[in-house]
């Protein structure tokens, strides 16, 4: 799991890389390498990483432990947060790809800060999971 957040940073700066660029040819095919990426690695990554979460709580600690019910609730959020990214992700690579002259490229900018702020949260909150399984704080 380290490693697949320390790939989502690296997604991110191709994120940023495939706004800055002006053909819209590159940028369709940046967006879809990251997609790409992301649906073989970082997903089936974090699936692992829910299925050992559950496992822990289910051998050893109880279910009212802060910490859990902490990290499921953030789990459960990316989770959903994860189900919307795909078609989210797909209507963005199809309009920048369309390029400026494209029906909906007047959207791109909005999509583009939309996206830049979804992977943000992803990229700071799977290390605070990761955080509450390790050190296991208690919150109350």
């Amino acid at each position: 799991p380290q490693m697949i957040h320390w790939i989502k940073h690296l997604l991110l700066f191709w994120l940023m890389a495939a706004n800055k660029t002006d053909s819209p040819a590159r940028r369709a095919e940046i967006l879809r390498l990251v997609k790409k990426i992301d649906d073989y690695m970082a997903i089936p990554a974090y699936i692992i990483l829910l299925i050992f979460g559950v496992t822990m709580w289910l051998w050893h600690w109880p279910l009212g432990s802060s910490w859990i019910i902490t990290s499921l609730v953030l789990t459960l959020i990316l989770a959903a947060m994860g189900v919307a990214f795909g078609p989210f992700m797909k209507r963005w690579i199809r309009i920048a790809g369309e390029g400026p002259d494209g029906p909906e490229s007047h959207r791109l900018p909005s999509l583009t800060r939309a996206l830049t702020i979804w992977w943000s949260i992803f990229v700071v909150a799977v290390p605070v999971v990761l955080y509450f399984m390790v050190f296991k704080p208690v919150f109350w």
